[in-house]
């Protein structure tokens, strides 16, 4: 698995040290962002791979070990942030806002990519 740069902004949630990020891909563009719910690791899902490469998230997950725990992603995945794992392993969901945040608050992240 490789890295992918991906834009995101970062967002504070009072229950964990630090804080989430979160990506707003357009159309077949971007990235979004799946996490281990075992260990909370973060992983990039670049969009137009998943679109027009494939296969779909979920057959390409099939097999597929998280980096950090070992657990298969197949079953241990969600989206991310809406369902993340805090600091003391408990999962919770966050809504993210509709509103898309200020460009100039936006920061490039190096994530493992799932389609690489």
């Amino acid at each position: 698995m490789n890295t992918v740069q991906v834009r995101c902004w970062r967002v504070h949630v009072p229950d964990k040290k630090e804080d989430l990020f979160i990506t707003y891909p357009e159309d077949n563009q971007g990235h979004g962002l799946i996490s281990c719910l075992d260990c909370g690791a973060v992983y990039a899902v670049t969009v137009a791979k998943e679109v027009y490469v494939g296969p779909p998230l979920e057959e390409k997950l099939k097999g597929m070990r998280c980096v950090k725990c070992g657990a298969l992603l197949s079953e241990t995945q969600a989206a991310y942030p809406d369902h993340y794992r805090d600091d003391g392993g408990s999962v919770h969901e966050y809504e993210r806002s509709e509103l898309i945040p200020d460009d100039k608050d936006s920061m490039v992240v190096e994530m493992l990519d799932i389609y690489s």
